[in-house]
């Protein structure tokens, strides 16, 4: 029974696994078509700003940030008079909503109700005049947005009306500053590639990344916002997907985002993320599952691969379970040196692997400090598993929110000039900008 249930185990997780590397490899096998699907075929110039947008900026004490974000939104490449910007000040006790209003942004603050950014964006979202304009655009208060931002998401608009949501590229504003953003922008720069660009390419949907998310004021208008989990673009995505929609990804419109620079926060913050998972794993998946086999989607392998991924948590904990036992059966325990080899072999090889991705994805080249970075994707990885486990038995509580700190004061006109390269220039050179 036991050798059953083990073998049904590794079926499972080896096909959730061939599923994603299969994804992956058809969308490098049509690289025109996907060319082709991420650019607009609309050349620069061709066609007049159309969109009207709202910037919705969820913050709560974020003074040391803020304002370079709203640099960046006042410097966007798109007439002034068809955008605004609204800071969503929850909870605010230092000077964020003043150094939002100096910048030009309407300030909506908040005092009381359920802490958290789900709850929070709800309570904006009955401040703004969601008629006044065509799409919302959701950007964390850390974050740069690229000076062209709004201009591709109309341009991509014009070519796709009825898109109901899109996300752009999530990209690192500080992604060298220690061993855990390394790792962190790897995986990100190989999550656009693999992930969100095959599932753009194939026509499946891709995923909310929780910021630069575009969302159609009608669907909102219609809807309301219903999020009521710690993972409120989870959630979003989940939604749309029963409801017969996809996610639209835009790889031109880029959104730098801070992350944390050392474990313990990092640790926090993914907990958090994946106490959510938990929590829409058990409420979604069963309607998704249901509106597979009902057929009630004209969309079954959307509705599949969402079902998949709202698996991820208990995949990851049955992937490294699988990997110790086969560690355990074919090295005998009384060679825990060769087990310890056969882990340094595997963590070396994705590492490497990683990190050429990670570099021809992002970079276009090679370059030595993305190789290097690369080395610490694994080792992240691995701390995973008590994040899985530490947030599984939290995932009844979607009420508790904890900030993740926030103090990298970067201009987005700094990474234009090549701080985002950081001190190696590429394979060969001798060194780069710093």
């Amino acid at each position: 029974m036991q050798a059953a249930l083990l073998f049904t185990l590794k079926v499972l997780v080896l096909f959730a696994w061939a599923w994603d590397f299969g994804l992956a490899l058809l969308m490098l096998m049509s690289h025109l078509k996907a060319r082709n699907t991420l650019t607009s075929s609309l050349p620069k110039g061709s066609t007049s700003p159309r969109h009207r947008f709202a910037f919705l900026i969820p913050a709560h004490n974020e003074e040391k940030v803020i304002g370079p974000l709203l640099d960046s939104i006042n410097r966007q490449s798109y007439p002034s008079e068809l955008y605004k910007v609204y800071i969503a000040a929850d909870r605010c006790t230092d000077k964020t909503a003043e150094v939002a209003r100096s910048k030009g942004a309407t300030v909506i603050e908040r005092w009381e109700g359920q802490s958290g950014k789900t709850w929070n964006i709800r309570y904006a979202l009955e401040k703004i005049p969601l008629e006044a304009y065509d799409y919302l655009v959701i950007v964390d208060a850390d974050n740069l947005v690229a000076p062209d931002f709004l201009r591709e998401v109309d341009r991509f608009l014009q070519e796709n009306p009825n898109t109901k949501a899109l996300q752009g590229y999530l990209d690192v504003k500080n992604p060298f500053d220690t061993w855990v953003t390394k790792a962190i922008a790897v995986a990100y720069w190989v999550t656009n590639l693999v992930w969100f660009r095959s599932r753009e390419v194939l026509g499946l949907s891709a995923t909310l990344g929780g910021t630069g998310m575009v969302l159609s004021t009608a669907l909102l208008r219609e809807r309301g916002w219903k999020a009521e989990s710690l993972t409120e673009d989870l959630e979003l995505h989940v939604d749309l997907v029963l409801q017969g929609e996809r996610v639209r990804y835009l790889e031109t419109a880029r959104v730098y985002d801070e992350k944390p620079l050392d474990l313990r926060a990092s640790y926090r913050q993914r907990v958090r993320w994946y106490q959510g998972h938990w929590y829409l794993l058990f409420k979604k998946a069963p309607l998704v599952l249901g509106s597979l086999l009902t057929r009630k989607s004209n969309r079954p392998l959307v509705l599949f691969d969402t079902l998949l991924y709202l698996l991820a948590p208990a995949r990851y904990l049955a992937s490294l379970a699988l990997l110790l036992n086969f560690l355990v059966d074919n090295l005998a325990v009384a060679h825990l040196g060769k087990v310890g080899a056969y882990l340094a072999f595997l963590v070396l090889i994705y590492g490497t692997l990683s990190g050429t991705i990670a570099s021809l994805a992002r970079f276009g080249k090679l370059r030595l400090n993305v190789l290097e970075a690369g080395l610490y994707v694994a080792p992240y990885g691995f701390v995973w598993f008590p994040v899985a486990v530490h947030a599984l038995l939290k995932a009844h509580d979607q009420g508790y929110w904890v900030k993740t700190s926030h103090e990298r004061r970067i201009g987005v006109e700094e990474l234009e000039e090549g701080a985002l390269l950081g001190r190696e220039e590429s394979m060969g050179s001798p060194g780069g900008k710093k």
